[in-house]
């Protein structure tokens, strides 16, 4: 595998990045008062221009993605941030795809750092204030803000929001937004505002109620994607996938994606109603941009395959529902006899359906015990598998390594031509994967 193309962000002379990482907590807190604070230090930057605030458990920096990459084809000077970085922090912060440059960043980070006695922030929370000042110092049209965490209470909400959007909801983080759907779904809520409109993509009537209850009551005007929109998928590959794409306003025939999946085809739906939204809120239509924008956006670690040989293909699944996502796009591409997936997660996670579903959607499943201390450990994994398995024949082999670059090893054993190996699990998963060549 080909090492990652790192920015040391995380070295001299950037200090200030360095502070920034030292204040990553050991454990999550959600809360506004920080943030609220440390923006009216700062003259609420993240009021002077509008955005898009987009939630949810899975397909949020994808519909990010696709949203900024139309808007900016359409010719609007467009920032985006998206939470969690994959390799850099430098990728959270962009300006027409552009990451902000280390050096930038360090002199934002520096600036908050000063008033850090008085206004004190937590590391999300700097780096979503870093966000808000950089995109107002370089006077975009318009910003498209991933939600962090839940959304009620996540340092993205005070955004200057236009329009709001919230994708599928999935168990998640259990210990902060709650162990249903329902109970999630009213954290992710939280981002909602009166008469600005909502745009909703959700899994379940039940969903679908709260959300619609919850609006009439604050006054949002809310659109149901699955009602307004109709696709269908006609053909996917290892590189490409083709569907059509017909909403209520109007017919966009067939659009060709560089990401794949079900999920995709969901998260681009998403995306081109928020932009009819977005065109009937401002009076300007970005309808002609559709086709070329989402053909044009990619995000590393959803679903990517990489050159060369032997096929690899690094997924950042991370929940129950993200990871049967990704097999199921696996399976839409290779059979089970030609698969190898690569496992590790966090201790915090649940893989709920995820394990039986794996054992019989490849030949082989190679268990990876992470480095980050708070990784599950290699025992705890087995045991996933091992309660999950049936015994039955078309079972996969189970195997556990002793870390990333044993599991590799092990994956590579007994190729054939036209095998894949996929690498799932956690954000981290992907990181250590790429630090191996």
């Amino acid at each position: 595998m080909r090492k990652s193309s790192r920015l040391s962000d995380r070295r001299y002379p950037f200090s200030n990045i360095e502070f920034l990482y030292s204040l990553r907590p050991t454990k999550m807190r959600l809360g506004l008062e920080n943030i609220t604070s440390l923006f009216d230090s700062l003259g609420n930057p993240q009021m002077k221009y509008p955005a898009v605030l987009v939630g949810g458990t899975n397909g949020k920096g994808s519909v990010t993605a696709y949203i900024s990459s139309i808007l900016r084809l359409s010719g609007l000077k467009v920032g985006t941030f998206y939470s969690p970085h994959l390799f850099r922090i430098n990728e959270r912060i962009r300006i027409n795809d552009r990451e902000i440059p280390s050096a930038v960043l360090d002199r934002i980070v520096g600036r908050l750092k000063s008033g850090y006695d008085k206004n004190p922030f937590t590391f999300f929370e700097g780096v979503t204030a870093s966000a808000a000042l950089y995109f107002l110092r370089n006077k975009v049209d318009i910003a498209v803000f991933e939600v962090g965490l839940g959304g009620r209470l996540d340092a993205t909400r005070p955004v200057n929001a236009v329009a709001t959007v919230i994708t599928g909801i999935s168990i998640d983080h259990s210990s902060h937004l709650g162990r249903s759907r329902k109970a999630i779904l009213g954290e992710k809520l939280g981002i909602a505002r009166g008469k600005v409109p909502l745009i909703v993509n959700l899994n379940a009537d039940s969903l679908i109620e709260k959300a619609s209850i919850y609006c009439r009551r604050e006054n949002t005007p809310m659109i149901d994607v699955k009602k307004n929109t109709s696709s269908r998928l006609k053909k996917i590959t290892f590189e490409r996938m083709t569907f059509s794409l017909k909403t209520d306003k109007y017919d966009y025939g067939d659009i060709e994606t560089r990401m794949i999946g079900k999920a995709q085809q969901i998260n681009a739906s998403t995306a081109v109603k928020t932009i009819e939204v977005l065109g009937d809120k401002t009076g300007k239509s970005y309808i002609k941009h559709v086709k070329e924008g989402l053909e044009k956006t990619f995000l590393p670690g959803r679903f990517q395959v990489l050159d060369g040989v032997p096929r690899v293909i690094l997924d950042t699944s991370h929940n129950e529902q993200a990871l049967i996502n990704s097999l199921n796009t696996l399976l839409a591409v290779s059979g089970p006899h030609r698969n190898i997936l690569l496992f590790g997660c966090m201790a915090r996670k649940e893989p709920g359906r995820f394990p039986s579903k794996a054992l019989r959607s490849a030949r082989k499943i190679i268990l990876v015990p992470l480095k980050h201390k708070g990784a599950e450990t290699g025992e705890t994994l087995l045991g996933y598998f091992n309660e999950a398995g049936s015994g039955e024949a078309k079972d996969a082999r189970v195997v556990l390594s002793k870390g990333m670059g044993d599991a590799l090893r092990k994956a590579k054993t007994g190729l054939k031509g036209d095998d894949t190996i996929l690498i799932c699990g956690s954000h981290h998963m992907v990181d250590e994967a790429v630090s191996y060549s």
